[in-house]
């Protein structure tokens, strides 16, 4: 009788310590950490994290990528990954490039291709036209090829310079260096108002000049004597 209380003793003994030891082996186990599902969520996916929640046995983590976001389910205790799911898909990115963009405007506007400038907040080329009389600025749809908006501006040009005397008044000007016959008369535009070129040749004298009558002031300003 007592050999076998002995026995039960021992049995209740051993189970006891088995207990203990599987209860020491579980809490001993260390989760995984946020930072550490993340690294490896990245490393599998790529993206960037935008946001982790944690819940009793998992972290639910949300990432970006190019084309769009994503939630990934991953187990505290084992660090595995049980989901990836698609939550969102990211709108159509950029598909023309400058030079069918630019090929795209001409189509719309005469004259040559300017600037080009890809605004991606957008997903649209502004392309710039330059004309003759106007400059235009095409917006055109990255993804489709679409115009969405065409704007012009006037070119500003330097106005030609009027001449205040008359050919006729710097005929007369120019005679008084050489009396003859006049030949040609050239009137030459310039940013301070112009000149004429007048060539005058008297047969008498054998003498031929080219003077220089400012159109503006009608001053003489050259006097070419030809040997």
């Amino acid at each position: 009788m007592r050999n076998r209380l002995l026995v039960v003793l021992a049995t209740v003994f051993l189970g006891a310590l088995v207990l203990v030891l599987l209860l020491n082996s579980h809490s001993g186990e260390e989760e995984i950490s946020a930072e550490d599902a993340e690294t490896k969520v990245m490393e599998l996916y790529g993206g960037e994290v935008e946001e982790t929640l944690t819940s009793s046995e998992s972290y639910e983590i949300r990432i970006v990528r190019e084309d769009g976001r994503y939630t990934a389910q991953v187990d505290r205790q084992t660090g595995r990954i049980g989901s990836m799911e698609l939550n969102e898909k990211t709108k159509k990115s950029q598909k023309l490039n400058e030079e069918e963009a630019s090929a795209i405007a001409l189509q719309e506007v005469e004259g040559e291709a300017g600037k080009v400038v890809y605004s991606k907040e957008n997903n649209e080329f502004n392309v710039e036209v330059i004309g003759a009389e106007k400059i235009s600025t095409v917006i055109i749809a990255a993804d489709t090829g679409e115009v969405r908006k065409i704007t012009n501006e006037a070119v500003e040009t330097d106005p030609v310079s009027e001449p205040v005397i008359t050919q006729e008044e710097a005929i007369g000007i120019a005679k008084k260096t050489l009396d003859g016959e006049v030949g040609e008369v050239d009137f030459v535009d310039s940013e301070d108002g112009g000149y004429y070129l007048i060539d005058i040749e008297n047969e008498e004298t054998e003498q031929e000049v080219l003077v220089q009558i400012h159109a503006i002031r009608g001053e003489t300003m050259t006097v070419e004597w030809d040997d």
